[in-house]
């Protein structure tokens, strides 16, 4: 087994000043990484590793509802997938794990799910950290987009919003508003009281 300190010090390149360099991996090199110690796992961003920190209790308890409404939502009339936390290549040398994504029936087909899917959802949701920043926000939500994806949820816990990106001007709900997409979700709606119900 590879520990990760061996890894870490592995994936270091020098340049000829002695400076290190980014080491920039395919995505088979990518599906080999080590379990990070200290839990978590990564994505992989234009080829390099990105750490990320594992879920706190009140981020999995939101991820999970969406995740159980969304799924019973595209059972009805067999409407396609939805994964939790699963890796999927939305360019080459890019690895995105989304909270939540939802995978049309009819882009689903030859899907290997032993490997990063090969697909581009019609939904992805992102529930934010106290670890996430600004600019790492922005650059994923543009690789999202860049990818095709056409609607884009990423839920603030600790403001009680949800963040709209879609083809659509940016919208901002908080409570009292409800998550509804008549074009990618028809028939599916879910108030944001039921999103950021406390944790029991």
């Amino acid at each position: 087994m590879v520990r990760q300190g061996d890894f870490q010090r592995a994936l270091r390149q020098y340049s000829p000043d002695g400076s290190i360099m980014k080491t920039l991996l395919s995505i088979d090199e990518f599906e080999k990484l080590p379990v990070p110690e200290q839990g978590g796992g990564y994505e992989l961003d234009e080829g390099e590793p990105v750490y990320v920190s594992p879920n706190s209790l009140e981020q999995f308890q939101i991820i999970y509802r969406l995740y159980s409404l969304l799924s019973e939502w595209a059972k009805t009339n067999n409407r396609g997938l939805v994964a939790a936390d699963t890796w999927i290549e939305l360019a080459p040398g890019v690895v995105r794990a989304p909270d939540v994504a939802y995978v049309p029936r009819e882009r689903i087909a030859n899907l290997d799910p032993k490997h990063a899917l090969k697909v581009v959802p019609a939904l992805v949701v992102e529930v934010l950290s106290a670890y996430n920043t600004a600019r790492e926000m922005s650059r994923k939500i543009q690789q999202y987009r860049d990818a095709g994806v056409g609607l884009i949820w990423v839920v603030d816990p600790e403001k009680g919003e949800v963040d709209i990106y879609s083809s659509l001007p940016l919208r901002t709900l908080r409570q009292g508003d409800t998550l509804s997409d008549d074009k990618v979700l028809p028939d599916f709606s879910l108030p944001l009281s039921l999103v950021f119900e406390p944790v029991r």
